[in-house]
């Protein structure tokens, strides 16, 4: 997702970690399949240039009014240990919030001194829209041996201040950290220290260690951006943020969790969800070692946490569907989907939050995605991910964003980069949610910019919400993060192209590997009549309309399109891989799948290229 942008900032190019998942699509693309038919006939239409993410005690806290009790089903997370060194602390935590004053706290909010936690409307009438027709992604309730904790801490702890919403975050009741940074070693890092810290991750996990958990973020807005926040309406609609992790490094985690709790303003931000889908130790990349700070300690630090709903499933999900276990339990007007390693700084919420009441909540908002660095962990504001448009291939391309005179205003943007995003919850499930048939991630970003569109909302790049994004390097270890076969982005992105964009899918499909028969597509009839039900527009009109410079090759009815073959040396004319305008072409042996070697005949005579954009 958002790393295959990494280049845009000079980073190198794609990040290996996801390069390797898209080496394994390249090997499909070599010859590692079945052998297809070519030369089908394409029916596209016709064609031209187009028109214009306290402690907990043993006993779960009482959720906030209006909130939907946890099923019978649910347990609560973890064994007595770690609850009961939670609870303890947590007694020391209450008693030291009472020598505070959270009256004097609440000056520091920026729409006055609303409590947190107060559900508008009962829970009863939530229920109720939850269980109408509405709703075209009912929760369908939680799978044996998913947990969950909510932690008991104080909504505000002691300290309360701009930066720290919600108190000192993790301190002991004298005020030191509970878990300090661990230092680096006095000579410095080895390189083979440094490919051991990025294992795994793809990131320095010892320099983030050697960081605070608490840190301080600067205000990275525009003086333009400040002077808008002042003219925010101080009714904003209040927010759930949701944090899906799998093999995650602790602290990158847990500073994560730590900034959007000290940047999200009490009345605003209701609480934060975070899913475990299903960590497991893997011998060569997530050593049991990392996974066992994610057990006990993990859980043992959120308790002491304001706010924080701890999910855990014992089967994994993937990103879309851990995704959606965490909005099925969100009690707030808004969803903001995060990744596991960001750091949220001053004023991200409530820009965020501000133009999804301006739209009335038709648009999906994303935030300015900047950059962390993956080895010294600064923060490096401008010329963050924003707007994107996409190509046939179905990846990221970034484009232009117009801020207007002052740079503040919201840029429409066709796709996003998936992994964050803002959106009103209820508008979020009314559109169906994340396709329930997807796996792991790929190909969500495009589905969503697609159906959002296309059913009445817009996507929107939001520029005075800044998120600082951890983006992988391979620099130090060539390897997946954890297991993503190529094939299965394909299918999602395959599945997105067969039921959101009409004829113009062909398109797609001559640009990708055709799916093993091991590897069906899925069901398709639920989205298609998803997109029936909500009277969406055809992708026809998105392309007029969301991305009307974006080329479609000019084919006729009878169109062909295959591969070109020199049967004396058996190799079929390639892109070796390479994309864009003028690239030389190659030989390479021919193996009918598509992708590099895929040709199409226009409807002028021209031979064009899926790979290259046509």
């Amino acid at each position: 997702r958002a790393e295959a942008m990494a280049r845009k900032r000079g980073g190198g190019g794609l990040c290996a970690c996801h390069l390797t998942a898209i080496v394994g699509w390249v090997a499909l693309s070599l010859g590692v399949g079945l052998v297809l038919v070519h030369f089908a006939v394409v029916g596209l239409p016709g064609g031209r240039k187009s028109l214009g993410e306290e402690p907990g005690a043993l006993e779960p806290a009482a959720p906030p009014p209006g909130a939907r009790k946890s099923s019978s089903a649910v347990q609560h997370a973890t064994g007595g240990t770690a609850a009961a060194k939670a609870a303890a602390l947590g007694a020391r935590l209450r008693a030291a919030s009472t020598k505070g004053s959270l009256e004097d706290d609440a000056k520091f909010y920026d729409g006055g001194a609303v409590p947190a936690g107060k559900p508008e409307g009962s829970s009863q009438s939530l229920k109720e829209w939850e269980n109408s027709d509405e709703n075209n992604a009912k929760f369908p309730g939680p799978r044996p041996g998913d947990t969950e904790q909510r932690s008991s801490a104080p909504e505000i702890l002691p300290g309360a201040k701009p930066g720290h919403y919600h108190g000192l975050l993790g301190r002991n009741p004298d005020g030191t950290e509970r878990i300090p940074p661990t230092p680096l070693p006095p000579g410095g890092m080895t390189n083979d220290d440094r490919r051991d810290a990025h294992r795994g991750f793809c990131f320095n996990s010892r320099v983030s260690d050697s960081l605070s958990l608490d840190r301080e973020q600067a205000d990275h807005r525009s003086a333009a951006c400040k002077r808008k926040h002042e003219q925010f309406p101080k009714d904003l609609p209040t927010a759930t943020v949701i944090i899906v992790f799998h093999n995650e490094n602790f602290s990158i985690l847990a500073r994560s969790i730590h900034s959007v709790l000290n940047h999200g303003p009490p009345h605003l931000l209701r609480e934060v969800v975070v899913v475990d889908d299903a960590s497991v130790p893997v011998s060569d990349r997530f050593y049991e070692k990392h996974w066992k700070r994610l057990q006990e300690e993990l859980t043992e630090h959120l308790m002491t946490l304001p706010k924080v709903l701890l999910v855990r499933l014992k089967e994994r999900r993937g990103l879309m569907l851990a995704r959606m276990e965490g909005i099925w339990r969100a009690t707030s007007d808004v969803a903001v989907f995060l990744d596991s390693h960001i750091e949220a700084t001053p004023g991200y919420l409530e820009a965020l939050l501000a133009r999804i009441k301006e739209t009335d909540g038709k648009s999906v908002v994303v935030p300015s995605i900047d950059s962390i660095g993956n080895e010294d962990f600064s923060y490096r504001a401008g010329g963050g991910l924003g707007v994107l448009g996409f190509s046939w291939t179905l990846g990221q391309a970034p484009t232009g964003a117009d801020n207007g005179p002052d740079g503040t205003s919201p840029a429409r943007s066709p796709v996003m980069a998936g992994g964050l995003l803002a959106s009103d919850r209820k508008w979020f499930l009314k559109l169906g949610g994340y396709d329930p048939e997807m796996r792991l991630y790929g190909g969500e970003e495009m589905e969503i910019g697609f159906r959002t569109w296309m059913c009445g909302g817009a996507i929107e790049y939001v520029p005075c919400s800044h998120v600082g994004h951890v983006f992988r390097t391979p620099a130090y270890w060539q390897g997946q993060v954890y297991r993503v076969p190529g094939e299965e982005i394909s299918r999602n992105k395959l599945r997105t192209a067969k039921v959101w964009m009409d004829d113009f899918a062909k398109l797609v499909e001559y640009a990708s590997s055709p799916l093993p028969p091991s590897l069906p597509i899925g069901d398709l009839e639920g989205r298609r009549e998803l997109r029936k039900k909500l009277q969406c527009k055809d992708f026809n009109w998105y392309i007029r309309h969301v991305v009307p410079t974006m080329f479609a090759p000019k084919l006729s009815g009878d169109a062909k399109g295959g591969c070109l073959k020199n049967g004396a040396r058996d190799a079929c004319v390639d892109t070796l891989g390479l994309q864009g305008d003028g690239v030389e072409l190659g030989g390479y042996p021919c193996h009918y799948q598509h992708g590099t070697q895929a040709l199409v005949l226009d409807g002028d005579g021209l031979v064009r290229l899926p790979q290259t954009g046509y």
